[in-house]
């Protein structure tokens, strides 16, 4: 299997292998010239990879060869630290931290068609997500899950759901049909949400930490079958949680700070991207129980923060 593993201040873009039978991470290449890739997207023979740099820009390589990737083009977003992306029908969507806004942008071009500043005091769009006809957004700053239209590369907000103050949402997954959860960064939990017809309705609240853990920043949410993981900074674990929200394990990482966090496509193991001590680690996962094992590998990634299977 190719991987792509994204990085901050790191050495750029790096392609890996992964072995399904061991979960072993071989580094293949690594490219110095895709600047700052924080987060990653893919459709087709095209991978998107955000420059999460104070002026931002969307990178656009070809993965027609999947194990060597060419850079095609850098456009600027012409807004402030990108830190997320995702396609989004005939549209690429970037959520920028720095100053909240989220960008469409024209595949054919990449130009931006149109913006939207989240309406907050401080807003930090953190996450974009395409759902059907809806782009979801998570902004940490403005304490809020926020659904927009994108028409004829127009966007446009259709509903936002608030959460407590403080809570610092920071990425969401979906879960089905009408569920979704939601990950704070400052309150380290999961809010679970109903899902309907482009509007979300908050229907509880779990958190993700054991009493007398360290102080914790959740980054990454998985909804997998009926398993919930998280990577929580500071306290260096993967949670484990069922969709009720109880919390089933804590597994430390083998690293620190860890940042993203994904399931490989056979669901036996799950990598992990520790940015603090440079790294990608692997844990063993049982496919039937969702259980992980503790870590048994780890390859050297500097700056790694995100994981991505082609």
């Amino acid at each position: 299997m190719i991987v792509y593993i994204g990085a901050i201040e790191g050495d750029g873009l790096t392609v890996a292998t992964a072995d399904p039978a061991t979960g072993g991470l071989t580094v293949t290449d690594t490219l110095a010239d895709v600047r700052e890739p924080s987060f990653l997207a893919m459709r087709g023979t095209t991978l998107y990879a955000v420059v999460e740099e104070p002026e931002g820009a969307v990178t656009e390589l070809d993965i027609a060869d999947p194990a060597a990737p060419k850079v095609r083009r850098v456009v600027a977003t012409g807004q402030a630290g990108p830190t997320h992306l995702c396609l989004h029908g005939d549209h690429l969507a970037v959520a920028h931290y720095t100053d909240g806004t989220v960008t469409i942008h024209d595949l054919d071009t990449l130009a931006v068609t149109d913006r939207l500043r989240h309406d907050a005091d401080e807003p930090h769009a953190h996450q974009v997500v395409s759902r059907g006809d809806w782009l979801v957004a998570v902004d940490l700053g403005a304490d809020a899950v926020l659904t927009h239209r994108v028409d004829n590369g127009r966007i446009t907000q259709h509903a936002r759901c608030d959460l407590p103050k403080g809570t610092g949402p920071r990425h969401l997954a979906f879960h089905g049909d009408t569920a979704a959860y939601v990950l704070g960064e400052y309150i380290p939990g999961v809010t679970r949400l109903a899902w309907d017809a482009g509007a979300f309705t908050v229907t509880g609240h779990h958190l993700v930490t054991a009493p007398g853990a360290p102080e914790t920043f959740p980054a990454e949410i998985i909804a997998a079958d009926t398993h919930l993981y998280t990577s929580n900074r500071g306290e260096n674990v993967i949670a484990r949680l069922d969709l009720d929200g109880t919390l089933r394990q804590s597994v430390p990482v083998g690293g620190d700070w860890p940042r993203h966090c994904a399931v490989d496509p056979t669901g036996r193991w799950l990598y992990v991207a520790n940015q603090r001590s440079h790294n990608v680690t692997w844990l063993p996962r049982d496919p039937a129980t969702g259980e992980l094992g503790e870590p048994v590998g780890s390859v050297t990634v500097r700056g790694a923060c995100m994981v991505a299977f082609a």
